[in-house]
């Protein structure tokens, strides 16, 4: 299922509007296929995800889904005050979940409740994922690289934690681990969806970054900048593989199979995006890198072995 911005017109109407549910369980169907028709890094596809968690991993995505959809589609098709005001509702309704049962209609809402109430999620891995999208609303690029690591602290870091909170794994130990895994592979799609990105206005190399190689975002294509252009993101790719290999041993604390498998394909899967990536060199700028069959079944193969680590340099 997915949903055109006046179908998430209705989503954002207390009761859910044409799409109405009378229960918990029809609720939970609705988001399942909003999940399984368009999921992407999060796992809701998975055969891996254990049965009795899937209807929670889809509740979240869903929720997910749309909050995202609202700062992309929503925005084209309605504008920025718009969608700006849709994912204040999102918050509103996230932080009153008796208003959302008490309207027994809005299926996200109320399968999102069923799922925090059930596994005791905290609203503010929810709340952070509305301020990342707010912040795409309002694209700036980054000056510096500790801010492409704040906004990866909302976008991607969530994710990670609200996965370990569905498994009961989420603490001290794990915490700092997940968030660097999350916060390579928000990195690694940065790097990898450079040529996308660029054509639709939005920059993410930080501006500091080019500043130290001596470029500008309006002679990046200039051949006799290939090699600093080179130089320049070498190191972002270097800093995310380490930002990777510093988070691989939080499969080591992981005690759930199905899940450890997960985060090894999870990380893998990465490691290789940001691999092709680097293999083309400055021709990123013009070309997006994707997984071949080839490159699939090597990472599975490696995964089922639970090895992590590749070699890099």
């Amino acid at each position: 299922m997915l949903l055109e911005p006046k179908d998430i017109e209705e989503i954002l109407k207390p009761d859910g509007g044409k799409f109405k549910v009378d229960s918990v369980e029809s609720a939970f169907i609705f988001c399942k296929k909003i999940a399984l028709k368009h999921y992407e890094n999060f796992p809701v596809g998975s055969v891996i995800i254990p049965k009795s968690l899937r209807k929670h991993f889809f509740s979240v995505y869903a929720y997910s889904r749309l909050a995202d959809d609202i700062a992309d589609e929503y925005l084209h098709e309605f504008g920025k005050s718009k969608a700006i005001a849709g994912l204040e509702l999102f918050e509103k309704y996230l932080l009153d979940d008796n208003y959302a049962i008490a309207q027994a209609g809005n299926p996200v809402f109320i399968a999102l409740a069923a799922t925090r109430k059930e596994k005791k999620l905290p609203a503010e891995p929810f709340q952070k994922l509305l301020k990342a999208f707010l912040q795409d609303i309002n694209f700036v690029q980054a000056d510096t690289i500790s801010d492409s690591l704040a906004y990866c602290q909302n976008s991607a870091n969530p994710v990670g934690e609200i996965v370990l909170r569905l498994f009961d794994l989420y603490n001290s130990k794990t915490a700092p681990l997940s968030d660097n895994i999350c916060t390579a592979l928000q990195l690694a799609n940065f790097w990898q969806d450079l040529s996308v990105d660029r054509t639709n206005g939005r920059e993410f190399i930080p501006k500091s970054y080019l500043s130290k190689y001596g470029l500008r975002i309006d002679n990046l294509f200039s051949s006799e900048n290939s090699i600093k252009l080179y130089k320049c993101l070498s190191e972002l790719y270097d800093y995310t593989y380490e930002l990777f290999d510093n988070g691989a041993e939080l499969v080591d604390y992981i005690d759930n199979f199905r899940l450890k498998l997960e985060i090894v394909l999870t990380i893998n899967g990465g490691l290789k995006i940001l691999q092709k990536t680097k293999r083309l060199n400055v021709n990123i700028l013009e070309k997006r890198p994707k997984l071949n069959i080839i490159d699939i079944i090597n990472i599975m193969i490696k995964s089922i072995f639970f090895k992590v680590r590749t070699q890099w340099r």
